[in-house]
């Protein structure tokens, strides 16, 4: 069985009103542990209700998503699923709950009833592992928005779970603090072999991942290695290759001999080689 698996799955919400929006249509998909994937689409195309399906924070009209074999419609395992499976949302203000920055980090241990001992090294490791530790002791209103989005992964990298979900986590951010962000979650990745589930739509951000799922209204399109962000389709649901993609395509145009490219550095490296 996969790490996360999806089976099946639709979601309502305002189900029997006359408001209802199916949000997610007969969703089956599978992520392996240490997986990085990117969930790619428009907005309204039921990416961030796939998000809190992950980690029961809401709970499948029809069929069934297992976390680690747990069912997230069992009561009972939905401490051990969050425990397993932590979420940042888009906007870091949102989670934010404490007036100084390592007390922010140290909710979610302190939730899991751990030593004070355990608590302190847990919170220096988060801080250190999204290069925040300096800031330990200051004011999280004072960050920038790259600042507390690192802060806000900090605080569920202290639970050490084994994935980590970004809910378009990037969106509010200017493109350095993309950067870092996009950086921190590939090191965790690499590094730490944490299980990477990334919201998106930006489709630069996707080329990151190794896994591609691609969503329109509710519905699973495309999905698979990288190869999927040049599929035609993807025009036909109004989405774009990456920036990449499309200049490496102009250039093979013009003659250039460029290989299979998704990222700038991926393209400087082939322009460098071809020339």
């Amino acid at each position: 069985m996969s790490f996360i698996e999806f089976d099946n799955v639709s979601y309502t919400y305002a189900a029997q009103t006359p408001n209802a929006v199916k949000a997610v249509k007969n969703l089956s998909l599978k992520i392996e542990e240490g997986d990085f994937v990117a969930l790619v689409g428009h907005n309204g195309s039921g990416k961030s209700t796939v998000a809190k399906l992950i980690n029961g924070l809401l709970i499948p009209e029809h069929g069934k998503v297992t976390v680690d074999g747990m069912s997230t419609a069992d009561k009972k395992s939905l401490f051990e699923i969050r425990k397993n499976v932590g979420i940042v949302f888009q906007n870091p203000d949102n989670q934010m709950v404490a007036t100084i920055i390592e007390d922010d980090v140290a909710f979610g241990p302190e939730n899991l009833g751990l030593s004070p001992d355990e608590i302190r090294k847990r919170v220096d490791w988060a801080l250190k592992s999204v290069d925040m530790y300096e800031y330990r002791e200051g004011a999280p209103f004072r960050l920038s928005g790259g600042q507390k989005q690192r802060v806000a992964i900090a605080g569920v990298l202290a639970i050490k779970p084994r994935a980590m979900v970004l809910d378009e986590s990037t969106s509010m951010l200017d493109p350095v603090g993309k950067k870092e962000i996009m950086d921190i979650v590939h090191k965790l990745n690499k590094e730490e072999k944490m299980t990477v589930i990334m919201i998106t739509h930006f489709m630069d951000e996707a080329a990151l991942a190794d896994k591609i799922f691609v969503m329109d209204d509710g519905e699973l399109i495309l999905s698979g290695a990288k190869k999927v962000l040049t599929d035609p389709l993807l025009a036909a649901h109004g989405l774009d290759m990456p920036p990449a993609c499309r200049i490496a395509e102009g250039l093979r145009k013009g003659g250039m001999n460029i290989g299979e490219v998704y990222t700038p550095e991926e393209l400087a490296e082939e322009i460098c080689r071809s020339l």
